[in-house]
Parts: structure tokens; sequence; C-alpha cells
């Protein structure tokens, strides 16, 4: 990101979705090739808290997955996960001290760790205070162990602190230190402290002793190994994520029963869908549209249960917060009353002795432009400006204030308008939705609903590498695909007789394109150009291909020597494939994987025979059911008909040129299959008194 006036970037919608623009199209795309290192040193490059956001994350990617409009968005978080647990992470070099000045950050949590990687790999030496125990924030404070496991959180701080960033933890803003005394060592501040504190609701009873607020509960539950007393029924107060994490917390701490109450209706809890299924498979019993009016209490002062109102709406017609109730009324029994009802600051009023002004209803005053308070050189960034949000949405704040900071530093005016501008396109057309074939999402697997709530292991198992691989190949690789090369496309229209998505086009007024929006990135028009106008807008397709040669010369160092190109995906992306073609297969086999066989022009497969290969073999996946393609096994048994017909009027056998359509088994032992091609070659070869071509 940058500050400057520069080329505006056009994104994938999945990567526009993303707070910190993760390019989730590429390591998708890593993944489904079996590249799972270099799927993590993509996640790793922008993501300085990848284990968190691939257990975590809110995925608003998925939100604007254009997959969605086929059938289901890809699986775009649960596949970082396996990327993160399945990947070798990259190296951490420490990063070079290049500048004078040092930033200090206060506040360890999304936001603050972000800044401290961004500012520290920009040359700047950078402390960061925490006044928890470890660093990580909310994420470490409150986040239960069944939906992420600490190793997580501690693995991506520890990669950070390992980059150069200093971390001292147990050391809070207004006891142990002040902004004044910071400033005396440090050139720039910047305040992270998030929302740490949990907000109630001024209703009668709120003071009996069994009430409990959603932060200090969950912490406790976490560190504290908190648990319930015999019989205790708890009722839980709020719709949010919190609210569900609370639940089937207390379910864990022994609760007896759970019940949780919110203003929304089912269909408007903030919650994620998912976590409110959860929460139900393990026993929570909601009452949505139904809000607290009292807490009901014993004579000795203790909680007997919490009368709730019927409620109407939740905003009124300027869509404002304005609950409206009916008149039914009802008491739910319970001894536990836990609020989850929103999160807000601390009693910042310390800050104003060092020049730090706050609103009127103690908010940091600030300007969302420079990212600055009233105090020059003090920045702030997270949920302490920005609200409650997800994890990734701090982190993007964060990145910026980096941004804010070194322009600071460098003397250089910043506007936080100006950075992250990009271009996206919108959903696919429905002439393109008809033609895409529909592939269930791999959902990820779970705990039995029944056990999972007995104790505090990570709910979700993941995916194996089989679910990954299949998962990672529903992507669509949006406007990757065909673009023309209008200087030399002849308008013959072969490709919009080929297409099999109706992505050539022309239009009313006779103009032809082809819509690079709508492509599918299957290859086929680009082999069949009489002109060759036709390239992929990402190169990674004649990436693949130009590998042939290199593979060819080594090959050929062991005698004559054979090409295979493979398909790249499912099996042939599988661990045990890609061991055989590193340790098991044949000298003298030349292997090109390539993404998709319907890639592999006729020119290619003549082009190995001009430098020197004996046979050609052309493994691809079996039938339509195996490939997320449309057309492809027929398109590359023609050219492999064609190729044969061109080498025999060359006089050369069409024997030495195969094309096979193999199963996942197959595939998984493709050893006698190479070595079945490699014999029949030779056999051709011997029968022309063992003379190569």
């Amino acid at each position: 990101m940058s500050n400057n006036k520069e080329t505006i970037p056009q994104y994938p919608p999945c990567q526009a979705g993303c707070p910190i623009h993760q390019d989730a199209q590429e390591y998708v795309r890593q993944i489904s090739l079996g590249n799972y290192d270099k799927a993590l040193a993509v996640i790793s490059e922008v993501n300085p808290l990848p284990s968190v956001c691939g257990t975590i994350c809110a995925h608003p990617c998925e939100t604007e997955c254009r997959r969605k409009d086929v059938d289901e968005a890809v699986s775009i978080r649960a596949l970082k996960r396996f990327a993160v647990e399945n990947g070798n992470w990259p190296e951490v070099n420490k990063a070079s001290i290049t500048r004078t000045e040092k930033v200090a950050v206060v506040g360890g949590g999304p936001a603050g760790l972000t800044v401290a990687k961004d500012l520290v790999q920009m040359g700047f030496s950078v402390t960061i205070f925490e006044r928890s125990p470890e660093a990580g924030g909310a994420v470490t404070n409150y986040i239960p162990h069944y939906r992420l496991p600490m190793e997580s959180m501690r693995k991506d701080v520890s990669r950070i602190a390992e980059l150069g960033v200093e971390i001292r933890t147990e050391k809070e803003l207004g006891k142990d230190f002040t902004i004044d005394e910071l400033a005396d060592d440090y050139q720039a501040i910047v305040l992270a402290m998030g929302l740490p504190v949990s907000k109630g609701i001024p209703i009668p009873g709120v003071n009996a002793k069994g009430v409990m607020f959603a932060l200090p509960f969950l912490n406790e539950a976490k560190y504290k190994n908190f648990k319930f007393e015999p019989g205790s029924n708890v009722f839980v107060v709020g719709g949010g994520n919190v609210a569900m994490d609370v639940a089937r917390t207390a379910i864990r701490c022994g609760a007896e029963s759970v019940q949780l109450a919110c203003l929304e209706c089912r269909a408007q809890m903030p919650a994620f869908s998912w976590e409110i299924e959860e929460a139900i498979e393990e026993g929570v019993v909601m009452f949505p549209a139904w809000g607290p009016k009292q807490i009901v209490t014993k004579d000795d002062g203790t909680v007997a249960g919490m009368e709730v109102q019927e409620v109407l709406s939740v905003f009124d017609e300027q869509k404002r917060f304005n609950p409206s109730f009916g008149d039914n009324k009802k008491i739910i029994e319970a001894n536990v009353i836990i609020f989850a009802v929103g999160q807000g600051n601390d009693n910042l009023t310390y800050l104003t002795k060092d020049g730090i002004e706050l609103t009127e209803r103690g908010i940091l005053k600030y300007n969302p432009r420079t990212m600055q308070t009233t105090r020059p050189g003090v920045f702030a960034c997270g949920e302490l400006v920005f609200g409650p949000g997800s994890a990734v949405k701090a982190m993007s704040t964060g990145r910026k204030v980096a941004l804010a900071v070194q322009n600071f530093l460098n003397s250089v005016p910043f506007d936080a308008n100006l950075v992250d501008q990009f271009t996206t396109f919108d959903g696919l057309l429905d002439s393109t939705v008809a033609r895409v074939k529909r592939i269930e999402r791999v959902h990820v697997p779970v705990l039995p609903a029944e056990t999972r709530a007995q104790s505090n292991d990570h709910v979700e198992i993941g995916y194996d590498e089989q679910m990954a691989l299949c998962e990672s190949r529903r992507c669509m690789d949006c406007a990757s695909g065909a673009q023309c090369i209008d200087e030399i496309c002849a308008v013959c229209l072969t490709c919009l007789r080929t297409c099999p998505y109706d992505v050539p086009h022309i239009d009313e007024k006779g103009v032809f394109t082809i819509r690079n929006e709508e492509c599918q990135a299957c290859g086929l028009c680009v082999g069949i150009c009489p002109a060759s106008a036709i390239r992929f807008r990402d190169h990674y397709v004649q990436h693949a291909l130009d590998r042939m040669e290199d593979a060819l010369k080594q090959a050929s160092q062991s005698g004559p020597a054979t090409v295979v190109f493979c398909c790249s995906y499912g099996a042939f992306a599988e661990r045990g494939f890609l061991e055989y073609l590193k340790s098991d297969r044949p000298s003298n086999l030349a292997v090109v994987r390539v993404p998709c066989v319907a890639k592999v022009e006729v020119a290619k497969i003549l082009e190995a025979f001009d430098l020197g290969a004996q046979g050609v073999f052309i493994a691809g996946c079996s039938g339509e059911e195996e490939c997320t393609y449309r057309d492809v096994s027929k398109w590359a048994a023609q050219r492999v008909l064609r190729a044969q017909d061109i080498l025999e009027q060359l006089g050369i056998e069409k024997e030495r040129v195969e094309h096979l359509e193999l199963t996942p088994e197959e595939v998984r032992n493709f050893a006698p299959i190479a070595e079945a091609f490699l014999t029949k070659i030779n056999n051709v070869n011997d029968g022309e008194g063992g003379e190569s071509e």
C-alpha cells in the first residue's frame, strides 16, 4: 500500500473483500497445485497473523467470492488453515534497523501487532507495551480454546518478535507509564488498546449476586479453569459472537443448562450463522426477539431468573437503534446471568493529562485522515477508534497507521482516504453461471456435537489433503484467464465456437471481445486460436509450459527421454505423487505438470519432439467428474489426434503420443502406468532397429 498516486490495481472480489487484501486467489491456487510451502509464503508475506486468520477469521473474502453465484463460496479460511498446518513456514529474517526513530505501540492485539510488524520491516525500532501476560489482545485473552488453540496465537506472535519487535508484557498505560514518559524515548506512539470492558444493561437487579460479564468470564474460563457450582442454570444476554462464545463456554464450565435471549430475531442475530448453529447443537436454548426487562432476585439478593419482554423491532424507520416492545412477557428461570451485549473503552481520562482530548462520551478524539489523536505524533488504530469488529479489520487499520507513522516521521502529508484504492468487478453473468459446473463445497469437519462440549478441544478438525485439494479447485480463477491481443486477432471466431462458457462475445454493434471477467481459465481457446492471439492474463500457465525444455534437458542426461504432460490438480497434487516425481520417477522421464491438460497445445507436443523427446504422454483426469472444467477430455483427445496426424505426415510413429484419462487411484499408483508407456516407446524404437528419432 502507498499514499502516492499510482495505477489503481484491480483485485478479484475475494481479495477486494479482505480488509488487508490478502491474495486469496493465489494461495488457493498454490494449494490446488500441492505447493503448500508457496501457499504459506503468500499468506505470511501480507498477513501478520496467519494461524489466527486461518482459524477464526470472519472470512469476508468468502462473502465476496463469485463462486457463491454458482453454488457456494470457496472455503477460503479453511484452506488458509490447511496451508498453515501443512506448509513449511518461511524463515524469519530479522529486520534491519535503518532509521534512528523509535516507535512505541501500546497494545499487543491484532492491530498493534500489525503496526509493529510493518514498521519494523520499514526499518524502525519498535516496542509493544502489552498490559496482559501475553500479547494477542482479545484473541489471546478471550477467544476460547475450543475455537483457537493458544499455540496458534503464540506461533504468530513469536514470528513477529523474531523480526525484531520488542514485546514488553504486563506494562499498562496510565499505571506503569504515561504518554509523556514514552515521548521522552519514542518519536511516535500508537495507541491500540482495543475495547477490553464488557458492557451491561441498566435494568433492575443488575447488581444481584450471580450477575457476570462476558469478558471477565471468558478470561477466567480460559486461564483459571473456572467452573460453575453444581446446579447452575445460566442465562446469557446478547446475540453476537461474544454471546455465542459465552454460552458455549458456559456449557464447558459445567453449567446444568444454558439459555440465551437477544433483541434480534433469529435471521437478524449478529452472530455468525455457523456459531449459532453449533451453539444450538451443543445444547444452548435460544430466545431470539426477547429483550431483558429485569433480573428477578430472591430475598437473599441472588439471581432467580430474568424477566424478558417480546421485541417487535430493534431499529426504527430511520435505521436507528430504538427497540420496540410488545405486551408479552415471561420469566426465564436462572441463577446465573451473563451479559454479552457489547464492549467499551477503559476510562481514558488519564490521557487528558498528556494532551490527548476525549469527546463528551469519553471516547478518543481522532482524525481519521491523519490517524492521529489531538497530540501530534500520537496515533490510534483498531477497535479503540473504529469500534467492535473482526481481528482482520483491526489488522487493516494497523496497516494504515504504520503508513501514517512512516509519513509523519518522513515529514510527508498523509491522508488515509488515499490508501487502499483499488477496483474490482461484479458477479458473474447469469449466462456464465448457467454453464459453470456445480461442485459441492467441502464442508470443514468438526467434532461430534454430542461429545465436543465436554472438553475444550478445538471444535474444527480441519481439512485433510484430499479435502483441501478438492475444495481449492472450486476456485474459478476470476479474471486470470484468457485475454485477446487485438492487434493480431483475425476475428475468425474460432474461440467463440470453442468456449464452453460463452466468454467470447459479439455485441449489438458487432464488436468482438473476450470477456475476461467471465472466463473460467480452462485454456481451450488459447490452444485453438490459429493466430495465437489469445494469452492468459495470469502467466502461471505459460510458466508451467516453459518448464518443458529444462525438464527434458535434465531427463536426457540419462539417455533418450520421454515427456509426460500431466494435470496439476487433484491426485496429481497429492504428496504421494509429488514424492514419486521427486524421488522415484525414471531418470529419463521428463514430467511437466500443467494446470489442466486442456492447456497443452498441439504446437507444444510437437515442440517436445523438436527438442529430442522420444515420446509424449498426456496424463489427464478421468472423465468430467474429476475435472472442474467442461469439455477438457474432448479437446485434449482431439489435440493428441491432431499431433499424431502431423507426426505421421513427418514419418514418425503416432504411437509415440498417447492420451490417457486416469482415475485418482491410478494417479496414486502412477509408476506402472509410466513404465508401460516407456516400454511402449522402447518397443517402437526397437522396431526401428533401436534408432531414435
